[in-house]
């Protein structure tokens, strides 16, 4: 089934979805920017490794956002109604069509449109999170407009087509929108865009696993594989989120994940330069390097809890 590759893909797997989905449930994202250059390093076509990097996100999400959703308020003109509702009804109408565009554009333009695409929001991402604050929790309960749902629902929308096309959940475009455009606090951010994040994946992860009538079994084995790891790492990076946050440090989560934008967009140019192997091999190596500056941050905020500004 694996070409080869079968002892390897049972070894590799689980750790990809460890450290790929510890750093995910630290920011509330998905590690499309681990799983899918890892998948191409095995073999794999462009959209198996986008199909597997989508649906591995489902089990490894799942119970924890079950256990956490109800820390959003969901009475009516708070966030759930009227920003989370409509952004993942946009999300989940979209992300059907992710699937069709990816091989549109993969056979029309090969496979450097889909890699400018990804470099071009990413620099975008990684500029606005560095250089924008989180919004500390505010002292009454937030209430938004019909206007600020409209756009929630255009915001969907989008990135139901960006996660789908690119196999990165869409959280990496939620996120900024939910802190920056409609200034949610960090708390409610990463609790959100957990709950986001696995209708995208759920949708549009599930447009790859029948192509042409036929049930691709390589990429439902293969995301299986991965989930088992990124079953554990998920609810490891929250805990850690939780900590972090506690010791005041909101500041610091938001502003830190332009990391995860460098990363991506580190790879992605190497990859347009003609260097797709050095780029490749270089996400496992940034997956490590990121597991232990979380770690050592975490020691860190303990050692010297303060009052976020």
């Amino acid at each position: 089934m694996f070409d080869g590759i079968s002892l390897l893909i049972w070894i590799v797997g689980p750790l990809v979805g460890l450290f790929g989905m510890f750093a995910g449930g630290y920011w509330g994202v998905g590690c499309g920017w681990l799983i899918v250059p890892v998948m191409l390093m095995l073999g794999l076509t462009p959209m198996e490794a986008v199909g597997i990097a989508l649906l591995q996100m489902v089990p490894s999400t799942l119970p924890m956002v079950l256990r956490t959703a109800k820390e959003i308020p969901w009475r009516p003109g708070t966030l759930g109604p009227m920003i989370l509702v409509p952004m993942g009804a946009g999300a989940f109408a979209a992300s059907f069509a992710g699937d069709h565009i990816n091989r549109w554009m993969y056979l029309r333009f090969g496979n450097s449109a889909l890699m400018v695409l990804f470099a071009g929001v990413m620099i975008v991402i990684g500029l606005q999170t560095a250089f924008s604050h989180a919004r500390r929790n505010p002292p009454q309960e937030q209430h938004f407009s019909l206007l600020a749902a409209g756009l929630a629902l255009l915001s969907g929308l989008a990135t139901g087509v960006f996660s789908s096309v690119l196999g990165v959940g869409g959280a990496v475009l939620m996120r900024p929108i939910l802190a920056s455009g409609f200034h949610v606090p960090e708390r409610e951010v990463s609790v959100s865009v957990r709950i986001l994040l696995l209708i995208t994946t759920l949708t549009g992860g599930a447009a790859y696993l029948v192509h042409d009538g036929a049930l691709q079994m390589r990429v439902l084995v293969l995301a299986v594989l991965i989930s088992v790891g990124g079953m554990i790492g998920f609810p490891w990076g929250v805990r850690l989120h939780d900590l972090v946050a506690k010791c005041g440090y909101s500041q610091h989560i938001h502003k830190s994940f332009a990391g995860i934008a460098f990363i991506v967009v580190t790879g992605t140019l190497l990859k347009l330069a003609g260097f797709a192997e050095v780029g490749r091999m270089l996400m496992p190596v940034f997956a490590l390097l990121l597991l232990g500056y979380l770690l050592g941050f975490r020691a860190y905020a303990v050692r010297h809890p303060r009052n976020d500004r």
